[in-house]
């Protein structure tokens, strides 16, 4: 079985390198340990690393801790609540941004014509920036059989963004179309507060006298305090070592039209030990 596991996990990173031309890959790996505490509520701690820029640089180390407790549990369907604390550490990548000048003329056919003339671009160096994230859930799921389950989940998700300064350097071209340093400044980043309400739903089946739980997900993000839409799909599997340690690989393409998680592939493993 084992061996399952290795050619699942191999194929999952053959398909997203294929697919990531275009967007970022990247790697995604956490532990987790969570503890029962009386019949309906559990308590976990996790740890996460994810890497960015083709796995080249990381993108984040995480730290959190969380309650889940059951509020109905019945034959067929419970619902459960969830709260959830974490603090990353954040890696934002260098950014280019190229700068124009504008040039209008008349053209005697055309009229008045505007073109863009090189002039040289902006650099902002890359920067750690501290982040802390509060996440409260409530989840209601459906288990027809033995076989399938059906969750979904929806969370209003807090993130605190600390204060940070990175430099910002200008380069433009000189008489030879050479590049120079003009300028170099600190650029202030302030701290911000943003608010998001997550939907999810997950659909994931138990195959007969096999360790495999695959499942699927769908999960839109919408930006509660200001402006965002986000998309995450993942396709994976639980592999159930025993009644105490659970091993997930999955695979997960994620769009979003802000600047807060690179848009792309990730390919993952986590591991969870049950107390």
């Amino acid at each position: 079985m084992n061996k399952k596991i290795l050619a699942f996990t191999l194929s999952l990173l053959s398909a997203a390198a294929v697919s990531a031309q275009s967007d970022d890959f990247g790697m995604d790996f956490s532990l987790s340990a969570e503890k029962k505490i009386g019949s309906s509520m559990e308590f976990s701690v996790e740890g996460n690393a994810r890497t960015q820029d083709n796995t080249r640089k990381m993108d984040r180390w995480s730290v959190g801790a969380g309650f889940d407790m059951k509020l109905y549990n019945g034959a067929t369907f419970d619902v459960k609540a969830s709260v959830k604390w974490e603090y990353m550490w954040v890696y934002k990548l260098d950014e280019i941004e190229n700068k124009y000048d504008e040039n209008t003329y008349n053209d005697p056919n055309l009229g008045e014509i505007t073109e863009l003339e090189y002039k040289g671009y902006n650099e902002e160096l890359a920067y750690w920036r501290g982040r802390h994230r509060t996440s409260a859930g409530l989840s209601a799921s459906y288990k027809p059989n033995k076989r399938w389950s059906f969750q979904l989940k929806e969370t209003v998700q807090y993130s605190h963004y600390s204060k940070d300064s990175t430099t910002k350097n200008k380069y433009r071209l000189d008489g030879n179309g050479n590049h120079y340093l003009k300028e170099s400044e600190l650029d202030d980043k302030k701290a911000k507060d943003r608010t998001i309400l997550r939907s999810r739903f997950t659909a994931q089946y138990d195959i007969r006298k096999c360790p495999l739980d695959p499942y699927i997900s769908a999960e839109y993000g919408c930006g509660l305090n200001y402006t965002t839409n986000k998309w995450k799909f993942a396709a994976g599997t639980d592999y159930k070592i025993n009644k105490q340690n659970v091993l997930t690989a999955f695979y997960r393409y994620q769009t979003e039209d802000d600047d807060e998680d690179p848009n792309g592939h990730i390919v993952g493993l986590a591991y969870k030990f049950k107390f």
